[in-house]
């Protein structure tokens, strides 16, 4: 019986304290939440990559401000000579982690007349697989149809440099970190 009366008395004396503490702190947080949440959901992105510059440069564009740049990486781009890579604006179709990769029958003789015989499919973390730890599916394609990707590498050193046979190759954890914040729809133009 006093076990009761004890908490009937505490509360009594709490629940005025813990109601007027709500009260004042309550709207504020929650405008604060909300602003927040609201901001999110207007933030998007946009992604320029200059083919010349080995260049991908990320800009962020809030509500209807300019957009502004949040962050520029070296990216491997196509090999001087090659004609057949896209430019002009596009988007994003797909995101993926830890990919495998399935090389076109002319890589596979690429490969093959280097010594390597590529299978048919090249699993996720091989030492072969071109795509490295993640892969970024852009609409843009060739005049022969061939889809373009933003993917990782097993060779540094293609980083920065116009090595490509057309994809762009960015360092791993760039690239990770590109594709977390990044999403399906996002534009992307690239420019010679």
């Amino acid at each position: 019986m006093f076990l009761r009366k004890l908490v009937v008395i505490i509360c009594t004396l709490l629940l005025p304290a813990l109601s007027a503490f709500l009260q004042e702190n309550h709207p504020a947080d929650l405008k604060s939440t909300e602003a927040a949440e609201t901001a999110a959901l207007h933030t998007s992105y946009y992604v320029e990559i200059s083919i010349s510059r080995t260049q991908l440069t990320l800009y962020e564009k809030k509500g209807g401000s300019d957009p502004e740049v949040v962050a520029q990486y070296p990216v491997g781009t196509v090999v001087r000579g090659l004609k057949t890579y896209p430019t002009g604006l596009g988007k994003v179709t797909g995101i993926t982690f830890d990919p495998w990769w399935y090389p076109t029958p002319y890589s596979r003789q690429v490969f093959l007349k280097r010594g390597i015989d590529l299978p048919p499919k090249v699993p996720p973390g091989d030492p072969l697989n071109y795509m490295g730890p993640f892969k970024i599916s852009l609409s843009h394609k060739t005049w022969k149809g061939a889809i373009y990707r933003i993917h990782g590498n097993n060779n540094p050193n293609r980083v920065g440099r116009r090595v490509t046979g057309g994809c762009f190759v960015m360092g791993n954890a760039d690239g990770l970190a590109l594709a977390h914040r990044i999403k399906v729809g996002t534009e992307v133009n690239i420019v010679p």
